[in-house]
């Protein structure tokens, strides 16, 4: 009987070679620096692979609370800036005026001082000892407010216009009618306020002393 040659995928010998070989090849480790490298670039590419994912929802929840703030400054502040308050158009009818007094023609029933149309008035015309002495000129809330300090036998006497809209009534006022006019009074310590509406405007006017109330009814509804 004829030996036939043995295949060479069934050689025994060449397989165990094959086997030395491939453990060998399993066997070789890269240097650690080329390892990090490799590994720092897998990492790189799956952060841009997810990065739109991750990204789309914080995007969306910070567009959503910008929007959430819009909505509550316009709902505290009714949509602008806020009015200025009474107290504040109070606090300058009592403030000492920081320019001079506004010419006026003693033959003329105003004096050359207005504000959103309205011009204050010359008290001399009526009550001769009654002199304006000074002005001043102040912005509450991105408003004009001009103010005119009068002087007399009672003390002095302030008058302020806050051009705009009306301002809310003072709490706790006394409201009385005078002249056709409706008026509010309060009284803040020792100083007693008037308060009503002239040309759509709020005017106030301030003075201190006793009886004084009555005189800034006058001055409030001369004409």
């Amino acid at each position: 009987m004829t030996d036939r040659p043995i295949p060479q995928d069934e050689d025994p010998q060449a397989d165990a070679v094959g086997r030395r070989i491939r453990a060998a090849a399993q066997s070789i480790d890269a240097p650690p620096r080329l390892r990090g490298r490799l590994a720092q670039q897998r990492e790189a590419a799956a952060a841009r692979r997810a990065r739109p994912a991750r990204l789309r929802l914080p995007a969306l929840v910070a567009a959503g609370l910008a929007a959430v703030a819009v909505a509550v400054v316009l709902l505290v502040s009714g949509g602008g800036t806020q009015a200025p308050s009474f107290d504040q158009a109070a606090k300058l009818a009592t403030a000492p005026p920081t320019g001079s007094a506004p010419a006026g023609d003693p033959s003329a029933r105003v004096v050359q001082a207005a504000v959103g149309g309205v011009q204050f008035p010359n008290y001399a015309y009526r009550w001769p000892s009654w002199k304006a002495v000074g002005a001043r000129r102040d912005h509450l809330a991105g408003r004009d407010a001009v103010s005119v300090t009068y002087r007399g036998p009672a003390g002095d006497v302030g008058y302020t216009i806050v051009d705009g809209a009306p301002l809310p009534e003072p709490s706790g006022a006394r409201h009385i009618s005078a002249g056709g006019l409706r008026l509010a009074v309060v009284h803040r310590g020792t100083t007693t306020f008037v308060t009503w509406r002239r040309g759509g405007h709020t005017c106030v006017l301030a003075g201190r002393g006793p009886g004084i109330e009555r005189q800034l009814v006058r001055f409030a509804t001369w004409a």
